[in-house]
């Protein structure tokens, strides 16, 4: 038995695909063949070498981090026990407390004329 041949759409398709690849050059120049020219030892200690320099590079960027005390005494951390999941919930809340007690306090601040009775305030800072 003979294979049948491919048949004509299937082979323009093929050819449409094939005279849009790019040439060896273009994928060498996008780092996704390595150069032909270049010897393989040469290219794998080129890889390691710039590997073994990103993490050099990365161990002095975790050596000179900040520690977290530092964060804390910056206000950038906060200084709580709580989960992280739940400590956006535990700011809230403390926020509103706050908020609550200011308000309290505002109600229950002396009026201007009772300052004045009081000798707290001069007569003349009076509301007119």
């Amino acid at each position: 038995m003979t294979k049948s041949p491919v048949t004509s759409p299937a082979a323009e398709k093929l050819d449409a695909f094939l005279s849009h690849r790019p040439d060896q050059q273009e994928l060498v120049e996008k780092n996704i063949l390595k150069d032909p020219k270049i010897a393989p030892s040469l290219q794998q200690h080129r890889e390691e070498l710039a590997k073994r320099q990103i993490e050099d590079s990365l161990r002095h960027k975790i050596e000179a981090r900040p520690k977290k005390e530092d964060l804390v005494e910056h206000n950038i951390l906060k200084n709580t026990t709580a989960a992280p999941a739940i400590q956006a919930q535990q700011a809230e809340l403390q926020r509103s407390r706050l908020q609550n007690a200011l308000e309290h306090k505002m109600q229950e601040r002396p009026q201007p004329d009772q300052l004045i009775k009081q000798g707290i305030l001069p007569a003349e800072s009076a509301p007119q």
